[in-house]
């Protein structure tokens, strides 16, 4: 794919969350990469061009390149690049096409969904395929589900290195400011109530549903099935429906490292998985998991009131406007217990991460997604070998098979990683 017209292309460039990543290339992409931006309007695509050229006048704007998701159109565009970056949504009705068209011309891929019915979707209809075409399909790479899957395959590496195992789940969760919804977000939300039944979300959600084939044998530590927990390092969490796609992505890359990777790679049979969001307090914990399954409920029941929400919702492609001057943060923490194997450490361990950046949710997600398009580039330049994209080179694969090209990345680019293992010399074994 060396000498395809681009190393990258920007699908949906124009919308908010596009234009959001197209400002993030033209600050912080390799001088050398060559890229553009796609979409359907030829207008607006010039409009965003001039922007980015007004705003980095040393650096040539990017080229545009028009495109419908009609096949012959997404079959010209996704030929002439390396990698495509997918942020037209809502996923479940526009992002199986691209992706199709990527498999077709051995094209990378990576997008912002965070509609995991969808990815288990294509995952079960389109991994093989793309193993034959040698096309990495790695959807979920904002902020479901990057930081929890690379969290994740952090922390098992602390954990393997020490020689322990897993003495229960890891339990995960995100904390942040909020600066209001775009209308993307709500779109998908009602793009897959409205595109797949309940049985089919179900099934998408259940625990081992993304896992590949061959994959081995799997028996879980138990997770608590209270909505809200205390946990000494996490603090009061509650209920996280987005947690759904975390679990459906970090259990994606369980099988793959089970299948593929190195045994010091691989997270144990037991191995599960807990998400949450953080909240306040105790009570308050339980006042947000009430809420949230209030309004779930009714969203799910009554289509009255999704053409209510539909209504209410920013436009398609519009979002808030976040100056410089407001402050924002977004805060993952995991925490993982374990007990040392022969030869192992002395004393049962605690291994904890922390993720942390100082920006808006919506920035951050342009941040992650670029910087895992930038990635893939990387490893599918260098050969990076801590990578699973190296030694598969297709399928439908997960942030963490970007290795830590992509973890190295992301920390020049400013998101602060903490691991820790602490021992605990009382409880001996």
């Amino acid at each position: 794919m060396q000498h395809r017209r681009y190393d990258l292309v920007v699908f949906g460039a124009t919308g908010y969350l596009g234009s959001l990543v197209s400002n993030y290339l033209s600050a912080n992409a390799p001088a050398t990469l060559r890229w553009a931006i796609a979409g359907r309007n030829a207008a607006k695509l010039r409009e965003l061009s001039g922007r980015l050229q007004d705003a980095y006048p040393h650096l040539e704007a990017p080229e545009t390149v028009v495109s419908t998701l009609e096949i012959d159109d997404l079959d010209r565009m996704v030929s002439e690049t390396r990698l495509v970056l997918n942020t037209v949504g809502p996923f479940s009705k526009h992002g199986t096409p691209v992706v199709e068209a990527c498999i077709r011309q051995s094209t990378a891929y990576v997008d912002s969904t965070g509609e995991h019915t969808w990815s288990h979707e294509i995952a079960m209809a389109l991994h093989d395929h793309a193993i034959v075409k040698r096309a990495a399909i790695i959807p979920h790479c904002a902020i479901e589900s990057s930081p929890p899957d690379l969290m994740t395959y952090l922390l098992l590496r602390k954990i393997n290195e020490a020689r322990l195992v897993p003495t229960g789940p890891l339990y995960f969760s995100i904390d942040h400011t909020w600066p209001g919804y775009s209308g993307g977000t709500v779109a998908a939300i009602l793009g897959v109530l409205s595109t797949y039944s309940l049985s089919q979300i179900n099934a998408s959600s259940v625990p081992m549903a993304s896992c590949v084939p061959n994959s081995g044998s799997n028996s879980p530590h138990a997770i608590s099935i209270l909505p809200v927990r205390y946990d000494s390092f996490l603090g009061p969490v509650t209920f996280n429906p987005s947690a759904m796609a975390d679990r459906w992505v970090v259990l994606r890359t369980w099988s793959l490292l089970q299948r593929f990777g190195a045994v010091e790679e691989k997270y144990g049979q037991r191995f599960s998985f807990q998400g949450y969001s953080r909240a306040p307090n105790v009570l308050q914990a339980w006042l947000s998991f009430l809420a949230v399954s209030f309004v779930t409920l009714f969203v799910i029941l009554l289509p009255p009131v999704r053409s209510l929400l539909a209504w209410l919702s920013p436009a398609p492609g519009t979002g808030p406007q976040v100056s410089r001057e407001e402050k924002h943060y977004v805060e993952w923490k995991a925490t993982l217990q374990a007990i040392p194997t022969t030869g192992g450490l002395k004393h049962a361990a605690r291994a904890t991460g922390t993720m942390r950046i100082n920006m808006d949710v919506y920035r951050c997600c342009a941040l992650l997604v670029a910087e895992a398009a930038l990635s893939a580039i990387e490893v599918l330049d260098s050969g990076e070998p801590s990578s699973l994209l190296t030694r598969l080179q297709g399928g439908v694969l997960t942030p963490a098979c970007l290795g830590m090209t992509y973890i190295d990345r992301l920390k020049k680019a400013g998101l602060d990683i903490s691991i820790n293992l602490e021992t605990s010399p009382k409880e001996k074994l």
